[in-house]
Parts: structure tokens; sequence; C-alpha cells
């Protein structure tokens, strides 16, 4: 036993004292005295570490000399007792680098709590063997003259207590077992405190967890972040050179929602305003807004009754009582719409009639045929009403040009315009027969769209043509023949070698160049297309350019295309040319734009949609896209962001159609609600119109209006105050139009997720209407107990639930300040009426809410006289209302049954327990005191009846004990002090 460890514990210090630098050594320093003599390797030196028990407790007392005499080494100086405190725990700690190393890997920390610690340590006392027979202890007694059996049998013969514990062979061992009894109830009492702090803890960390986890993943879908930008703009911050600049645009793009998640997205919000676009686009007149609502809603209601519409007509008349420049080329775009879709012919529903050519897996050659001869049909209208306007006005016109034929207008339409605006030398220079210039002349016939008379014109003059051109007659009647598209592949041959022959070398300064000549050769027989422009003598307006244009694309013909790539010209062509020009050489003139009306005329559908959203007015680029959207000419895009337009993979331009309706309905969503469903109802008109993606945006779009608007009678439908009944509301009428016609998913989808919205939001009465709405009646009754449960635990015991407070009305009148619109008590017990009166929705309230409703209810009137200080009616009405045990006997059965049956209670019942018992505990206690303050006394039977109700507060606290758990710990504290003023 080495000398350390021979010293008691009460002696031990970890200073040196001064007892220890009298004497020169101390306790403490024996064990560095013997680690000193350790390390000499001398054969004794084990000898000098172990001793006898006499030996070891002389040691501290005498210098520490081994037996053969031999003197110890001296301590190092510096870890002398003199030394300083801190020198020698560093000499310790290099040490104790020496000592070996223990790996105990798998033994974890000790983190049991000190009940536990004094738990294990009981047990460990208890395993322990006493010996009784003290054989050492006698001796040590003996030599002091004291018998110890003498004193075991006088011990023996004193006389004992009858019956319990008293009764114990002898003192010591009864001691020793009520300690171990108190220790064992101590022991319950611990384990259980430890067991309900672990379960507590348990819980908790639970829930830090899973709202830990739960916050990870919701922001993991949230929330998108550019790490490279982020740790770009870091570095920058931190004044470390980064190559790459970013801008605060870009900074702000690097943290985005992803709108992609349901309800993530907000449909009736501002879309992203271009640079280019101007702020005046975004103004309407009142009188133009409802005018257009107006043919929307006819459009919504013909669409749900399948009948025909005439859309672009009916957005043309709005057109022409505006006679700025912008509403006339609305006025005209409108036009051509409906002569592509054939409006006025219609007598079927024509919804998505190009979807499947338009919008197809593959797209059709013929809608892009029909859109070029509809748009070149248009231009050549346009050029007649032109040119007969001319004709019709002048009242004084020669006699060669009457009477009033197409030829003699177009005659007098080169003879009053052409002449005298162009060159003097320009009609020189072409054909003349008999004073006409009979090419001039056809090229107008032709751009006025008269191909008949042309052709007419042509056969009765063939003398006229020359050698070159005598053909020329059979080519116009066989290209009038074939629509105006191209040849036979004979004749296409044919004119093409009188071209190279006649004028594809000439210059056009030549004085034998005959432009109307090159003109309608290019035009009829698509020659020479690596030259598409016809001379600057012709001096050719935007529309004629474009008419020219349209007439020499080879796309349509049989025969007309060529194997060089060089010499085809195609509507995409014509399309990327027009595209590249911008608006600027298109709206050359301001009283005269022509850009957007170009773009609807080649197709380009999406882009004349974005150019009138930024151009010239939001109102019609909305009206545009649902024309389009009708028809199946308008690619809609899956994105959710804030642009308007976007190109898809394809390269192709996609309108977000959504999006652009809701930011349009977004200035009159509250205002005028009815009619911002109307517009909000088109969504479903992309992608064909039952697409599952669009049905979804349509469906948010118009749970976000519902929810903001609060109109509910009206979108959704009313409810008879009396019988519960309701009347269908605007969306549900037209359900079938947003792609639920079952009334079931219609409600499912529409209402009870705005019902659930606004639960989610605390909008009480919102959420039990609208649940209402959707008849999910069980539903009303389950979320009224939740609100009756929450108010009736939470809300103060000596507030009243109802105040009953007035006011005066401009009338005169009193009217109560709570009624069943903003109280949930009052409109609960309207609820409750009108349910049970209609057999229908009592049916469909499921037994267990019921029954939890009739509980709940009564406890208001419970509380007002509570709060009147009727302590007996509010103990009578708990008693009679049996949600917890008032028992007058001393009856433990029905108590521990009582509170056995709270298992099965549900969430909301349990919840006002506590304040159930401490209205029963209040009310008992204050009839027991003003009994006891009473002046004269207690009577006989009155000291009774304050016995059975002391009674019944004993047994309301041996319940509230076997519940304690299931109610907060204020509220146990405050019956166990009520009970105490009993």
């Amino acid at each position: 036993m080495s000398l350390f460890s021979a010293q008691p514990p009460t002696q031990q210090s970890t200073q040196p004292s001064s007892f220890g630098s009298a004497f020169g050594s101390t306790q403490q320093n024996q064990p560095f005295s013997s680690a000193g003599a350790a390390t000499t390797n001398t054969p004794n030196s084990s000898g000098n570490a172990a001793g006898t028990p006499a030996s070891a407790a002389a040691a501290p007392f005498a210098p520490a000399f081994p037996k053969n005499g031999v003197a110890a080494p001296a301590l190092p100086a510096q870890i002398t007792p003199d030394a300083s405190s801190t020198r020698i725990l560093k000499d310790l700690l290099d040490s104790a680098h020496n000592l070996p190393k223990l790996h105990h890997g798998s033994i974890g920390p000790i983190s049991l709590p000190l009940s536990e610690l004094r738990k294990e340590t009981l047990q460990l006392r208890k395993n322990e063997k006493h010996g009784g027979n003290h054989t050492k202890a006698h001796y040590l007694l003996s030599k002091s003259g004291v018998n110890a059996s003498d004193f075991e049998a006088e011990l023996d013969a004193l006389p004992r207590p009858q019956g319990g514990e008293a009764g114990a062979e002898n003192t010591g061992q009864n001691y020793a077992r009520d300690v171990e009894t108190s220790a064992e109830r101590e022991d319950i009492e611990n384990y259980l405190g430890a067991k309900k702090d672990e379960t507590v803890l348990s819980a908790i960390e639970q829930s830090l967890v899973s709202a830990s986890r739960d916050f990870d993943r919701f922001i993991n879908l949230s929330v998108a972040i550019d790490w490279k930008v982020r740790k770009d703009n870091l570095k920058r911050q931190l004044g470390i050179p980064v190559r790459t600049k970013i801008t605060s645009e870009e900074l702000a793009k690097s943290f985005t929602w992803n709108k992609s998640l349901p309800g993530a997205s907000r449909v009736l919000a501002p879309l992203a305003l271009s640079k280019t676009a101007a702020n005046s686009t975004r103004h309407v007149s009142r009188d133009k807004f409802e005018s257009n609502a107006r043919v929307v809603y006819k459009l919504n209601e013909s669409r749900l009754e399948n009948r025909p519409f005439p859309l672009c007509l009916s957005f043309a008349d709005l057109c022409k009582t505006s006679a700025d420049s912008k509403s006339k080329q609305m006025g005209e775009i409108w036009r051509i719409l409906a002569d592509l879709s054939d409006e006025k012919l219609a007598t079927v529903n024509q919804e998505q009639l190009f979807f499947e050519s338009y919008q197809g897996a593959q797209p059709e050659k013929t809608l892009r045929k029909q859109v070029v001869k509809h748009s070149k049909l248009a231009l050549e209208l346009q050029f007649f009403n032109y040119m007969d306007e001319i004709y019709t006005k002048d009242d004084q016109k020669p006699p060669e040009f009457q009477p009033a034929t197409n030829i003699n207008k177009v005659s007098y339409f080169i003879h009053k315009v052409i002449t005298k605006n162009n060159d003097s030398k320009l009609m020189e220079r072409t054909l003349n027969y008999n004073g006409v210039p009979i090419w001039a002349l056809v090229f107008y016939l032709m751009r006025s769209g008269l191909y008949a008379e042309a052709v007419d014109l042509t056969q009765a003059n063939e003398e006229a043509f020359n050698k070159f051109d005598k053909n020329f007659p059979i080519y116009m009647s066989h290209f009038f023949k074939l629509g105006c598209f191209d040849l036979p592949s004979e004749l296409h041959e044919r004119i093409s070698s009188d071209y190279s022959q006649s004028l594809q070398y000439l210059n056009e300064d030549a004085a034998t160049f005959d432009p109307y000549k090159y003109a309608v050769y290019k035009i009829i027989g698509k020659c020479d297309l690596v030259k598409k422009n016809l001379p600057a003598a012709l001096n050719l307006s935007i529309e004629d350019w474009l008419w020219f244009h349209l007439l020499i694309l080879n796309e349509f013909g049989s025969t007309a295309a060529s194997d060089l790539l060089y010499e085809n010209y195609r509507l995409e062509s014509l399309q990327k040319k027009v595209v590249s020009s911008g608006p600027a050489r298109f709206n050359a003139s301001s009283n005269h734009p022509v850009y957007a009306k170009t773009l609807v005329m080649l197709g380009l559908y999406e882009l004349a949609v974005q150019y009138v959203y930024e151009n010239i007015n939001e109102c019609d680029a909305v009206h545009l896209a649902i024309a389009l959207s009708y028809y199946g000419l308008l690619k809609s895009s899956k994105s959710t962001s804030d642009d308007l337009i976007v190109v898809d993979s394809n390269d192709a331009y996609q309108v977000n159609f959504s999006r652009l309706l809701g930011s349009y309905t977004r200035t009159f969503k509250i205002s005028d609600p009815k009619v911002a469903a109307q517009y909000l109802i088109l969504i479903c008109l992309s992608k064909g119109g039952h697409n599952a993606e669009e049905s979804v945006k349509c469906h948010d779009a118009l749970r976000e209006l519902i929810l903001i608007s609060r109109e509910f009678g009206l979108l959704l439908g009313d409810l008879n105050p009396d019988t519960g009944d309701k009347v269908p509301g605007i969306l549900e009428h037209q359900r079938a139009l947003i792609n639920l016609p079952d009334i079931k998913k219609f409600y499912s989808q529409i209402t009870e997720r705005s019902a659930q919205r606004c639960e989610e939001e605390g909008r009480a009465f919102d959420a039990l209407r609208l649940y209402q709405l959707c008849q999910e009646y069980d539903t009303v009754v389950s979320l009224l107990n939740k609100f009756l449960s929450e108010i009736l635990s939470m809300t103060e015991l000596d507030k009243p639930l109802l105040t009953g407070a007035t006011y005066r009305t401009p009338e005169g009148g009193m009217q109560p300040v709570e009624t069943s619109e903003n109280n949930l008590i009052l409109l609960a017990r309207k609820l409750k009426g009108i349910f049970e009166r209609n057999s229908f929705i009592s049916g469909q309230i499921t037994p267990k809410e019921k029954e939890i409703n009739e509980y709940l209810l009564p406890m208001v009137d419970i509380r007002d006289r509570f709060v009147k200080k009727d302590w007996q009616g509010a103990l009578d009405g708990i008693k009679n209302l049996g949600l917890v045990p008032i028992v007058d006997t001393d009856d433990f059965i029905e108590v521990r049954r009582a509170a056995e049956a709270l298992n099965g209670y549900d969430v909301k019942l349990v919840k006002v327990i506590p304040s159930v018992l401490m209205i029963v505990m209040t009310s008992i206690a204050q009839i027991n005191h003003n009994a006891s303050t009473k002046k004269f006394g207690m009577g006989g039977q009155e000291r009774g009846e304050l016995d059975k109700l002391k009674t019944i507060a004993k047994n309301c606290m041996v319940y509230a004990g076997m519940i304690q758990y299931r109610m907060p710990r204020e509220t146990y504290s405050l019956l166990i002090n009520l009970e105490a003023l009993l």
C-alpha cells in the first residue's frame, strides 16, 4: 500500500499547508517522494513502497528513509512545496505524457442525473454484506472494560411495541429497515420524476428535430440559390479580387423562390415590365373596360352552351368607336383573324379550331398556306378599298375612265396617283397598247385582288404582247386557276426561260427595262428568288412590300420549290426577315403603324401579343391573347416566371397566358370580382382547353381571387340563413369551363381548398362559411368545436365570453355589437339550430362531433354563471354536463373510472378539463368561504351540504392527481391552493 493511499480522505489537500512546510514533508508530497524513490531503480525500491499499517500511519510524521538506511533522493527543486503551483501543474502535465494510455473507446461518458446516481449508489450499498459478528469491536470494547454481550442482553430485555415494524429484532436492524424503506419510497418518486423529465425532454427533442428537418426540406424545395454568384459576391465584400462582375440584378436573381410548387406562385400579380414598355399602355377607360368585359362574359356563356360566337368581330366593332391609329390597327387585326376563322359563316362552335394544325405534334402546312392566303386577301382588299375611295371621290373623271368597272378604277388610279407621284418617264418605260400601260394595269389588277379581270385583260389583248411574251396569257390563266400560288411544272420551266432571256440580266437603269413586267414575272413564276426585291421605281409602300413577299413564297406550290436552298423562299424566312427589321421600319408613319398587323399576318401571334402589350395597350393585348387562345393559335408557356414571353428549347415563342390574365385582373379583382372570374376562367383555354397544368393554374387563380375578394356569395353561392340551403354562384354555374363538370370535384378543388387555406391563415369565419358552401358539414362542426375548445380553455375565467354590448344605429335603434358574423359562440349556436332543423345536414354530421358540441356549448352558459358568481349554478351545470366526476361520496372507483375514460376523450374536450376543474374548486371554495363567514353561523343541514361539497372537492383533487400530466403545471398548483382553502 502506498503512503498516499493510506491516508484518510479527510486529510488530503490540494494546496501546500503550514503544517507540511513546518515538518519539511507534507502529506501531499509523499507521492512525489515515492515516485522519486521508484525512479532510482534500487533493489529495495519496491520494499519502500509497502509496509505494515503502523509504519504506513507513522510515515507522514517522519523523514522518508528506506529500511536499509540509505537516504532517499532529494526532491527536485521545481516540485518542492515552495515551487509555484503553475510550474508544478505544468511539470505534472509534461510527465503525464509518459504514462501508459488506456483506450476505453467503448465506454461512454456518465450522463445520469443526480437522482439516478443516488439510486445507483443506494443499490450498491444495499448489495453490500454486513456481518452480524463484529469481533474486532468486541475486543476494542473489552479493553475499556465494556462487556458487549451484556449490553446486547439488556437491549433484548427492553419492552417492544406491538405490531408493525416496531417489532424488529433490534434497534439497529429496525433503523436500517426504516432507512431502506424510506430510500425505496424516494426511489419510486425519483424514478417517476426522472421518467417524466425524460419523456418531456424526449418529446421536446423529437419536436425540434422534426421541425428542423421540415424546415430544411421546405428550404430545399422552396428556395433556389446560385451559390457561385453568392460566393463571388462574398469574395468581393471581403476584398478578394474576382474576375466576374456581379450586377445588382444578378445578385437579386441568385436567390429565388421556387414558384413551381402548388400555391407558391401568385397568378394575380403584375408581370415584369419590359424596358421598352411605356406606362401609358396600362391605362384604359371605364367604357372600354366594360365593353370588353361584356364580350368576354358572352363568350363564356356561348362556350357553356356549345354554340358559335363571333369573338373577333365583336372586338372589331368595339374598335370602330375610336379614331386613333392604335385602335385602327387593332380593328384591322380583328378583321384579319375573323376572316381566317370565317366567323361570319360559322354555324358550329369553333373553339380550338386551329389547335392541332398550329400546336400539334407536327404542325400542318395547310394552316401556313391558309394564313398566307387570308393575309394576302386582306392586303388586296385594303388596297382595292383605297383605290375605290379615290375613284368615288372624284366627280369629274375623264370619260375614258367610265363607267365604274374594276378595270376603269385601276386605270384611273394609275392615271391619278401613280403617274403623278412617280417619275414621269415611268409610264414611258412600260409597254403601252392604245395608250394603256398593259404591264402596269396587270400589276395593279393583281395588287387589288382582281385576278379574273387580269386574265380577261391579257386574253383580250394577246396581240399586244410581243414574241417574247406571247405565252404570258397562258401563264396568267393557269396562275389564277391554281389559286394564285403556283404554275404547273412545264409552265414554270417555260416562264423561267422567258424571264432569263428578257429580264434576268437587264439593269434597272436600262432603257428597255420594264419594272412592272419584271414584278409580274417575279410574282407569277417565282423567278430568280435570289433577288427578292422589286425595282425602286415602283415606290412600294409597306403593305405593297409585304404583299409582294407573300406572293413570291414558293413553299406551298407542288413544283415551284427548287433543289437549291437559296432559291427557296419559305414563310419562316419571311418571318425572320420581319422580326430582324423590327418595328421601326413598319411604323415609319406615325399615323399608320402596321407592325402589329404584320406580325399577325405572318402567323407570329406570340410576338404580336408581346408588341401590343408593350406598345399599344395592355387591355388590347389581353383580348388578342384570349381570341388567339380561343382558336388554338397561341402557344402558352409552362413557366411560372413574371416574363410575358419565353423561348422554349425549340426556339419557339410562348406567351405566359395565365400570368397575362392574372396581371390584367389585379386592378379590378376586388372592385369587380365577377368580371375578374370571367377572365380567369379563360386560363383553361390554353393548350387545347383540356390541359391539366393549365387547369391547375386556373384553379389556383380562382382560389386566390376568392380569398382576396371574399365575395363568397357572388362567386361560390349564398346560404339561406334559415334552412342552410345553398344558391349556386357564378363559378359553380360555369364549372364546366374550368374542367370541373363534376360538382364534387368542384367543391374539392375550389371551395374546400380555399377553406383549408383560410383555416391555415386563421380566418375562422371565412373557413366556416366555405366549408358550408362545399357541404362539408361535419368539418364545419369539427372546426366549431375546435374554436370553442380554444376559447373555453384559453380565456380568463373571470372574463365574460359574451359581453352583451350594444351600439346605436344612425336610425336611433340599438343593435348588439356581438353577432353571428363576428362572434364564434353565437355562430355556433346559430348553426346548431340550423343543422338540427335540416335532416339532410344533420345526417352528414358524425355522432362524435355532435357529442363534443353537446359538451362544449353548455360550457358557455356555465362560464356565464361562474362570471356572475352563481357558484351553485355553475356546479350544478358541470354536474349535469358529466364531463368531470362530481361525486359527493368516498367512491374512488367512480373517480378512477372517470380518469381512465379521459384517455378516450377527444383532444377538444381534454383541453377544457383544467378550466372545468378550476370552476369546480373555485365555486366550492367560494361557497365554503361564504358559509364560514356568515353572521349567524351555519345550520346542521347547511353544514352537511358543505361537507358534501368538500368531499366533491377531495374527489376532484384525486381526479386531478390522476390526470395531472394532462394539464398545465400551474393549473394543478392552483387547484392545490384552492384545496388548502377548504
